[in-house]
């Protein structure tokens, strides 16, 4: 497709992309108001969607809601894994076991056992649930960067793409929910540059190449806002200007794209663009001096990209991705803060168990309808969450835990602090991601080491113990052994198990090997799933240290005795 052809749909596109957006962002701010009708309304309409399917009526659960019964008193709590009988169901029906409304694509996600989820994406939950969600975040992405719309080449959008589906279930594809393509009607997700050159499906799918289109489009045009899941992605923006400035100065100055000889040859941008990349350091805001806003998720591990961002993109403001999955929405940006966003209470019936509770208790059926509402948590404390879809995953134990940052107007303001479960335990430690975080970062205060990423691994040997590659920040030299002491020290005071442990002598000390800055974002960078590339997730905990392997080979190692290796 020619630029002037997808420009032309870009501004016939933009007016009602606005409207839309500000519709949805309107609509949900209403429903904030009165959040308990609002949660009511989302009730009956499950009971609506839901109440004829299969499932329910197999249940018993309709019925038994017409004699008085509440939903909670019938309706039990479900893993995913509880589910996976009727979703092999519904893979043979395409709709009416778990609602009535008939499934349109099945999304993939990555499971806790390795095996990719199915969660059934139909046509209801589509539009009147996930694409409005989507709609009001840019809502408030427009709010506070109006000049996204400024012209067709002014927002890099990475969030969503747009891929032939690789895979599909009895003819319905199965796919990333970030992957918008093909269109289901006049309703999905279609943003103005839906048809731009660097967005359409034709592209190839694999991560770095994907990257190369979007940035020999867009690196000498006046880029205004910056949107990505995950943090890492803009990283990866730097890291592939690096990897790709010959190719990308040769092909703007000829005017190819690939090889292919198809727009304006621009020497004078060529020029100033191979200057900029020539540096020994530059920033996302040297390509794009007006490059003002960008958006991530910016709680739990994605804060520890937060000193690389900085230096990534030193003139521009964050602003808050919605807390989400593929299985829903949590949470939706009204503003520009940077950690508890309000409940989405439009998007779900939710629930909540107390963190400290055992989730066991309530998923067995021995608690059942012992859950909180919306309206009854407090003020700095920790909460699973549980979410009945309009897909027809009613009920459904996420395993995220949310904490509660402020209460407005009667709804919680809440951001995802961890997944529940121990990240490890060797000898009854029984360790939290949130511990060893924290331990982390107190070691590191006390050499004035800001917090950033790491990886972390259980060290298996006689005895076993922990090991964790810190990347280095500071240009001075740190004592290894004693920031690993500080560490250790600091979760035997989190810990009293760990500490318990560590003085028998069942536990060995923390290990701990300082890395190259940027080394771990690039190995980070090196794990990310073709079929996933959008949603990547960095996760700094592993249940090993095979990590070190790959560290060590490429000489990323400033300061450590880890995995064998000493490094001095």
């Amino acid at each position: 497709m020619a630029t002037t052809d997808w420009s032309l749909n870009w501004f016939d596109r933009r007016s009602s992309f606005i409207e839309e957006c500000n519709a949805a962002r309107n609509a949900l701010i209403d429903d904030l108001a009165d959040g308990a009708a609002t949660q009511q309304r989302v009730l009956d309409d499950i009971y609506r969607v839901c109440g004829p399917s299969q499932s329910w009526q197999q249940s018993g659960y309709s019925d038994a809601i017409r004699r008085g019964a509440t939903f909670r008193e019938i309706v039990p709590i479900r893993t995913y894994a509880d589910f996976e009988p009727l979703i092999d169901s519904e893979v043979h029906t395409k709709g009416g076991v778990l609602s009535t409304s008939p499934v349109r694509r099945w999304l993939k996600t990555s499971g806790t056992t390795g095996k990719p989820k199915r969660i059934p994406y139909t046509d209801h939950w589509m539009t009147a649930y996930r694409v409005p969600a989507m709609k009001a975040m840019w809502g408030t992405f427009l709010l506070n960067c109006p000049e996204l719309l400024a012209h067709p080449y002014a927002t890099f959008d990475t969030q969503t793409v747009r891929e032939v589906p690789g895979d599909h279930i009895f003819g319905v594809p199965y796919q990333g929910i970030s992957n918008r393509n093909p269109p289901l009607g006049a309703s999905d997700w279609t943003p103005p540059w839906y048809e731009a050159p660097w967005y359409i499906p034709s592209l190839p799918s694999d991560h770095l190449t994907k990257m190369y289109y979007r940035l020999r489009w867009l690196v000498t045009k006046d880029v205004r806002f910056l949107t990505a899941i995950n943090p890492s992605t803009i990283l990866s923006i730097l890291d592939s200007l690096r990897l790709f400035a010959s190719v990308l100065v040769k092909e703007i100055a000829d005017g190819s794209v690939a090889g292919i000889n198809m727009v304006a040859p621009d020497p004078e941008a060529a020029r100033r663009l191979e200057k900029i990349l020539g540096r020994s350091t530059y920033s996302l805001n040297d390509v794009w001096p007006n490059l003002m806003h960008y958006s991530t998720w910016a709680s739990a591990a994605a804060r520890l990209y937060d000193a690389q961002m900085l230096h990534a993109l030193p003139c521009a403001k964050r602003l808050p991705f919605m807390s989400c999955g593929t299985e829903g929405v949590v949470t939706i940006p009204l503003d520009g803060s940077q950690l508890g966003q309000p409940l989405a209470v439009d998007q779900a019936w939710f629930e909540f168990i107390p963190a400290e509770d055992e989730p066991n208790e309530y998923l067995s059926g021995k608690r059942r309808a012992d859950t909180l509402l919306y309206d009854e948590l407090d003020v700095g404390k920790e909460y699973h969450v549980i979410m009945s879809q309009l897909n027809g995953l009613t009920r459904l134990y996420t395993g995220d835990i949310f904490s509660v940052e402020k209460i407005e107007a009667g709804v919680p303001y809440i951001y995802f602090t961890r997944r529940h479960g121990v990240y490890h335990s060797f000898t009854g430690e029984k360790l939290t991601e949130v511990e060893v975080v924290s331990a982390i970062e107190r070691g590191l205060a006390q050499f004035g080491a800001p917090l950033g990423l790491f990886l972390c691994g259980a060290r298996w040997g006689s005895p076993p113990g922990y090991s964790i590659a810190i990347e280095l920040h500071l240009p001075r030299k740190l004592d290894v052994t004693e920031i690993a002491t500080a560490i250790d020290l600091h979760l035997q005071h989190i810990s009293i198990e760990y500490a318990s442990k560590r003085e028998s002598g069942r536990l060995d000390g923390i290990q701990v090997a300082l890395i190259q800055h940027q080394a771990i974002a690039k190995y980070v960078e090196s794990k990310r799933n073709p079929g996933n590339t959008t949603q990547y997730k960095y996760k700094p905990f592993h249940k090993d240290t095979s990590f070190l392997d790959e560290l060590v080979r490429d000489n990323n190692i400033i300061q450590g005795e880890m995995h064998g290796v000493s490094v001095t």
